[in-house]
């Protein structure tokens, strides 16, 4: 049973569903890096968690053609919601007001949001479902 699932998928849909993990990943370490301060915002942790929930749901009903452009969508939202609310931060860094240099959570939440923005674009481009071959050709 699990061998008929598989055996249609292509590279992009093994790509989707890492993006569905590393989406929650990256919601879960930005409000746990971010929940309290000033810097966080919530639209963005909603946007990136609504990405994870939304692809595996589309997964599950096997409309696997639109999983990739509903999270490279939702991703980029979510991306900008993060740097809105936290421009300021990088802004007080840049200029040396309060601060000499950034945090580890800031440099970890970046790089996070940076890979899963290029990821999300990438899977656009990966098919998800491998070509029927068609047994009279």
């Amino acid at each position: 049973m699990l061998n008929n699932y598989m055996k249609d998928k292509d590279v992009g849909f093994w790509f989707s569903a890492s993006l569905v993990v590393f989406s929650l990943i990256t919601a879960v370490v930005y409000a746990a890096c971010y929940a309290g301060t000033d810097n966080i915002n919530w639209i963005s942790f909603a946007l990136m968690l609504a990405a994870a929930v939304s692809g595996a749901v589309l997964i599950a009903l096997k409309l696997y053609v639109y999983v990739p452009y509903v999270l490279a969508a939702l991703i980029f939202l979510s991306l900008l919601f993060f740097v809105y609310g936290i421009y300021y931060y990088v802004s007080v860094v840049m200029v040396g007001i309060d601060l000499d240099h950034f945090e580890p959570q800031f440099i970890i939440c970046a790089i996070m949001y940076i890979l899963a923005v290029g990821a999300s674009v990438a899977n656009v481009f990966l098919r998800q479902i491998k070509k029927e071959v068609r047994e009279d050709a």
